[in-house]
């Protein structure tokens, strides 16, 4: 075989395998176009969503902006009502313990114990036989006889009892 015939044949298989392979990149290419006007709108949308982000990121950051300026205001104005408060709550110690010390120099002096006892001002009503007959029930209620009242604070309650009765 001559040399010549070798190197045809080789060139021959070369140019199949490139035949084959332009054939196989001409249908890539073919569907890439036909999805090139898919990928364009893809493009254009993904376009939109990021200029839509940033114009949310300019509002974001506006609003931040604007809060962070209400939140130190409020902060001041907190501040200063609490120097406030602690102001007046110093003075309000101070003149609670002013008061206090006029109340205790204007109070009277509480009378000593002198030792004595106080009597009762009630009467303990005296005991009644026990060997009764049976009586009806109005008469447990006791009598006016058995007990009168010394005080008018006995009075008054009695007037409260036989109200409720």
């Amino acid at each position: 075989m001559p040399f010549a015939l070798i190197l045809d044949m080789l060139i021959a298989i070369l140019l199949i395998a490139t035949i084959t392979y332009a054939v196989m990149l001409n249908r890539r290419l073919s569907e890439l176009r036909k999805d090139q006007s898919e990928l364009e709108k893809l493009a254009q949308s993904f376009n939109d969503a990021t200029l839509r982000a940033e114009e949310s990121i300019h509002k974001l950051t506006g609003s931040a902006d604007e809060m962070k300026r209400d939140v130190q205001d409020t902060l001041k104005k907190a501040e200063a009502l609490r120097d406030d408060l602690n102001f007046l709550i110093d003075r309000a110690g101070t003149s609670a313990d002013k008061l206090e010390e006029k109340v205790r120099n204007n109070r009277p002096e509480p009378p000593s114990y002198s030792g004595k006892k106080v009597k009762d001002t009630v009467a303990p009503p005296e005991p009644k036989p026990a060997a009764k007959p049976a009586v009806p029930q109005e008469d447990f209620a006791p009598a006016e006889d058995d007990y009168k009242p010394k005080t008018d604070a006995e009075r008054e309650l009695l007037k409260a009892l036989e109200s409720v009765r």
